[in-house]
């Protein structure tokens, strides 16, 4: 099995902001629940370690 090489993401807060942007139009779409995104938020900040906004 090849090693993988170490990911890098230069600018984590753009991305979870984006991911979270994604959060909140399903929400606005009533596609998932206001507690599910919530949770899906609070989930990607925690993941890369930034706070959330």
């Amino acid at each position: 099995m090849e090693d993988q090489p170490n990911i890098r993401i230069d600018h984590p807060e753009k991305l979870c902001d984006a991911i979270s942007g994604i959060v909140d139009e399903l929400e606005d779409e009533n596609i998932i629940e206001e507690d599910r995104a919530s949770e899906l938020r609070s989930q990607i900040y925690r993941s890369m370690d930034t706070p959330e906004e």
